[in-house]
């Protein structure tokens, strides 16, 4: 089960439509409205698997491969409607030149030109499917300086997050280069022979025993790769996963029991923290003074792109952020992360991983579409990974875990109440001969002085008694 996990786990994807863009364009506050979710199957497997018997652990590569389901989805989507987002690949582009190199922006105008046909803002209207896992196009065709310097860079630096077509054609999508793709990563994890409470605890990617993305102790390699967890949880156990999509580790807390279809958990909640205002996460940042705000974390040397990371419509995140966007309503039953174990086994019964990701939409005066935008936290995307364990397995679970141990429990005791009667039997029959001769001697006529008789019966015959008058 660890190598191919024998069911699907849901994937669900919520877009958000942004109704009012050319307001946003003139710098009005944006409003989106939730379209979702999409509900894909996601099936996962380790591949090209080496045991290392020496030092205990199993390199291995991810392989996702994810199915849409319509007929799960939200009633009346098919992935084909058309929905209004900030243009993802426009905005990160100009988001990392502006950090970067701010002298090349005007450049970066003419060529958005070329390669996007003149665009009149900064937003795509699109297909879901098709942002999701098709593709969208970039027309790295144009034979001019600036469009041909750009797509240049492009292909040298987002090799790995693009498709290439013919005819100088690119495509990228949010998902579509994971779909039934081998990760290029290679994970090296416990296998936890040696020592059962450290299974699944990564010690390298790519062979490297640390990071080099964050700064400081952030690099470090903690937690298990979110498959398998140490077993004989209690409340006071510390969890840590590492999340390689995010390059960093997340460590859960208990919070409260729970049961699932009769089997009791614990159940365990994560967020995303307060990195400006928590020491232990300030390395995430660039600098201790340029963290962003609670809730939020940039995921740019990550994954490459400017990214935030939150939960779903900010919960449990700055409450100036909500503020920036109209139309969202963070809720804690809908956008936690939330995962139930199974303390013995650590086996999670259910887990819902649930995260946004999110844009600024920055201003400059040197590109035209980006001149009046507000410059607020602009909302793309949020996904939950599902697990709920299913009959099969919950029923697996039972029989190979839980009536054997209730039968063992059954069995100690009648073994207590058996060793104990035997043990009984056992002095009984040692000590046979003195209890008789005890039983024996209780059950005897005590002996009568011959004195005392004497004195019993002169009493009787006392002289002094007068017999009795007899009437005739």
């Amino acid at each position: 089960m660890w190598e191919t996990i024998p069911f699907a786990l849901d994937f669900k994807v919520f877009l958000f439509n942004y109704t009012n863009p050319d307001e946003i364009q003139k710098g009005a506050i944006p409003i989106v409205k939730e379209v979702g979710p999409y509900y894909f199957e996601e099936w996962k497997e380790k591949v090209e698997i080496e045991d290392n018997e020496e030092s205990d652990t199993i390199n291995y590569k991810k392989r996702d491969t994810f199915y849409f389901k319509k007929a799960l989805s939200a009633p009346g989507l098919t992935g084909e409607e058309e929905i209004v987002l900030p243009h993802i690949f426009m905005i990160s582009m100009a988001t990392i030149v502006a950090r970067e190199k701010p002298a090349m922006l005007n450049m970066l105008g003419k060529a958005f030109n070329g390669i996007f046909d003149n665009p009149e803002n900064i937003f795509m209207r699109v297909k879901p499917l098709d942002l999701m896992f098709r593709g969208l196009n970039i027309d790295c065709a144009k034979t001019e300086f600036a469009p041909k310097a750009v797509c240049t860079a492009i292909k040298k630096e987002a090799a790995d997050r693009l498709i290439f077509e013919p005819n100088n054609q690119y495509k990228f999508s949010l998902f579509g280069m994971r779909n039934g793709t081998v990760d290029k990563h290679v994970v090296t994890v416990l296998r936890g022979i040696k020592n059962v409470m450290d299974v699944g605890k990564v010690v390298a990617i790519d062979g490297k025993t640390e990071q080099s993305v964050w700064r400081d102790t952030c690099n470090t390699l903690e937690g298990t790769d979110g498959t398998v967890f140490p077993p004989f949880l209690t409340e006071f156990d510390k969890l840590e996963s590492f999340a390689g999509d995010l390059c960093r580790t997340f460590k859960p807390w208990y919070q409260k029991k729970t049961s699932y279809q009769g089997i009791k958990t614990n159940r365990y909640i994560a967020n995303i923290g307060d990195l400006a205002n928590d020491p232990v996460l300030q390395c995430y940042c660039e600098a201790p003074d340029k963290c962003p705000r609670k809730g939020l974390m940039d995921l740019t040397k990550c994954m490459g792109a400017p990214m935030y990371v939150s939960m779903p419509h900010y919960w449990d995140s700055d409450p100036e952020l909500l503020k920036e966007v109209k139309g969202l309503n963070p809720d804690v039953d809908q956008h936690e992360i939330v995962i139930d174990f199974e303390p013995i086994t650590g086996t999670p019964m259910v887990a819902k991983q649930r995260v946004q990701f999110s844009m600024q939409l920055i201003q400059t005066d040197k590109m035209e579409i980006f001149k009046d935008l507000p410059n607020t936290m602009a909302p793309l995307f949020w996904i939950e990974e599902g697990l709920a364990l299913n009959k099969t397995f919950v029923k697996m679970l039972k029989h190979q875990l839980f009536i054997p141990k209730r039968i063992v429990g059954v069995v100690r005791w009648l073994l207590v109440a058996g060793g104990s009667l035997g043990a009984l039997a056992c002095l009984v029959f040692h000590f046979k001969d003195n209890i008789m001769r005890f039983a024996v001697s209780a059950d005897s006529p005590s002996k009568v002085k011959p004195e005392n008789v004497e004195n019993k019966e002169t009493a009787v015959t006392d002289q002094n008694m007068e017999p009795p008058k007899i009437e005739m």
